[in-house]
């Protein structure tokens, strides 16, 4: 056993152990068929291990047991279904419990080790919730709580994930290569480990893997995913000790030119579907956008947190400091190139002076800082948050916030958004703030004989017309501000949260939400312009 895993590390419910059951379970990707038909039954309270070479559909079956295939996927389609079963009853898909340990550990590195695990403790239903203190898991698993989550070793993180599905009370509990790339000596620390959270808690557990030397010591049943034959199957003993001839890899055949042209063109056909759906999703993400910004949160105290987060991103000290650097470039040029590069200048100033500066005020407000801030606010901040998304789409956080009882929408789109809403108003009153205030330095440093009083009382003259607490046009101002605030949120998210299977994938999202953003503000200004300047009468 490792050292530093304690054999009772978490009191298992008493309740029956749980059966899974697939039942004529089919995988495709793309084209491929991964696993055709597969009616398995595994030994409930045992430990299933299921081997293969790379790139045989392990993990994707893996992920069909979790449920955690989804429409979005588009390549990847499961028929066929999984069942779970406590004694003599089927557990309702929305009741079920599976833990999910994952490859890279998902593991959320904006929290401590601590707050991983009471994230997964706290959104668990009834007494379940009881079960020790995240703490006291962390303890057992020799977890250190004073580190951060990203600066923990492989070991750590590993052990660290295991708390945190601990915490979740799971029936069933799902490993995806435990030990990939870890050396010989970790890996058995990780097996070890394994184990030991097996005989404390006799859940039914299932482990992916192509490691044959090391995880076959520790299962009590050993099945091949077999690629050839597109199949899952039990090993014998004697079967267990060919493993190294059975995991030669497998190279699949395409077939001949006629299947493959076929294949291509269901590629073709696919790709246009996807475009149809992609458009169809973003008017269904536009309609439900209202929905999305209810607080429908499991636990207020997380929402927050993550509303927090957001608002951090998009309108956290640095974003202060941009967009003010921002807003002193819009006053200097405005004001600066205006009255220096006046024709005939030195007759048409005394005779134009107030009402440019009139027009100046009008303009800044009402277009150069709401456009051109709107355009940087989608760049640095919809860059910010896509990101964000898009790294934890790519280190499957998002799948992990779905296996632990959380809609990962609640958090991320309810936050981002809120995050917008609030953000971007206040970003763009900094730059107009920033400025006026760099308009009236540069006016008063080169008409030190008109002075201040003369730039106030023309530089606010229409914005004051009416005479009301805010400046005319102020309504018109926040609804396309918070249009466009909530489109760039709605984009960042739905364009950084789909599927991501590499870093350019991420980087992709990032550009195209950046793309996308910065054309939407541009479109919802030139709409209101239709409208919002209709009446308007600048300078008389």
């Amino acid at each position: 056993m490792a050292r530093g895993v304690d054999s009772d590390i978490v009191a298992t419910p008493a309740t029956s152990k749980t059966r899974l059951q697939t039942c004529d379970l089919t995988i495709r990707a793309g084209t491929r068929t991964l696993l055709r038909r597969a009616n398995v039954e595994f030994r409930p309270g045992g430990v299933s291990l299921i081997v293969g070479c790379s790139g045989a559909g392990k993990s994707l079956f893996l992920r069909a047991l979790a449920g955690l295939i989804r429409s979005s996927d588009g390549a990847v389609h499961v028929d066929g279904e999984c069942r779970f079963q406590r004694g003599d009853h089927e557990i309702p898909t929305s009741e079920r419990r599976i833990g999910f340990v994952f490859q890279h550990f998902a593991l959320f590195d904006e929290l401590t080790p601590l707050d991983n695990v009471r994230l997964a403790q706290s959104h668990q239903p009834g007494p379940r919730r009881a079960a020790g203190t995240a703490r006291q898991l962390l303890d057992q698993l020799s977890v250190p709580t004073h580190v951060r989550t990203s600066a923990l070793s492989e070991g750590q993180q590993q052990r660290l994930a295991i708390a945190r599905t601990l915490a979740q009370r799971p029936d069933v509990i799902l490993y995806d290569e435990p030990t990939s790339g870890l050396d010989a000596a970790t890996a058995r620390v990780v097996a070890q480990t394994i184990h030991a959270t097996h005989v404390s808690c006799q859940v039914t557990s299932i482990i992916v893997t192509h490691d044959y030397e090391i995880l076959p010591q520790i299962a009590d049943d050993v099945y091949l995913f077999d690629a050839a034959t597109q199949s899952l199957r039990l090993l014998s003993d004697e079967e267990c000790r060919q493993l190294p001839e059975m995991m030669k890899p497998y190279v699949p055949d395409d077939g001949p030119l006629p299947i493959r042209a076929a294949g291509f063109a269901r590629q073709v056909v696919d790709r246009i579907g996807d475009g149809f759906e992609i458009t169809t999703r973003a008017a269904v993400a536009t309609a439900c956008a209202p929905f999305h910004m209810l607080p429908l949160w499991t636990s207020y105290y997380w929402g927050l947190r993550y509303f927090v987060h957001y608002l951090n991103l998009v309108a956290g000290p640095s974003a202060w400091v941009y967009i003010a650097i921002a807003g002193m470039i819009f006053g200097f040029v405005t004001t600066y190139f205006t009255f220096q590069f006046l024709p005939y200048r030195s007759y048409t100033e005394p005779l134009l002076i107030e009402n440019l500066l009139t027009s100046l005020g009008f303009l800044l407000y009402r277009i150069f800082v709401p456009v051109l801030g709107s355009i940087l606010i989608a760049a640095r901040s919809g860059a910010a948050v896509a990101s964000d998304i898009g790294g934890k789409s790519y280190g499957q956080q998002i799948d992990a916030l779905s296996t632990i009882g959380v809609n990962p929408k609640r958090y991320l789109l309810t936050g981002s958004l809120w995050a917008f809403l609030v953000g971007t108003p206040v970003l763009l009153a900094i730059a107009w703030t920033v400025a006026g205030l760099t308009s009236l330095v540069v006016f008063t440093a080169t008409h030190p004989a008109l002075g201040p009083m003369f730039w106030d009382a023309h530089f606010f003259r229409t914005l004051r017309a009416s005479g009301g607490l805010l400046f005319d046009g102020s309504g018109w101002l926040l609804a396309k501000t918070l249009i466009s605030a909530a489109g760039i949120a709605l984009i960042s998210y739905y364009r950084s949260a789909g599927p991501k299977r590499s870093g350019r994938d991420v980087s992709t999202a990032i550009t195209s939400s950046i793309l996308w953003s910065t054309l939407l503000v541009l479109v919802v200004q030139f709409a209101f312009s239709f409208f919002e300047f209709e009446r308007a009468d600048v300078g008389n």
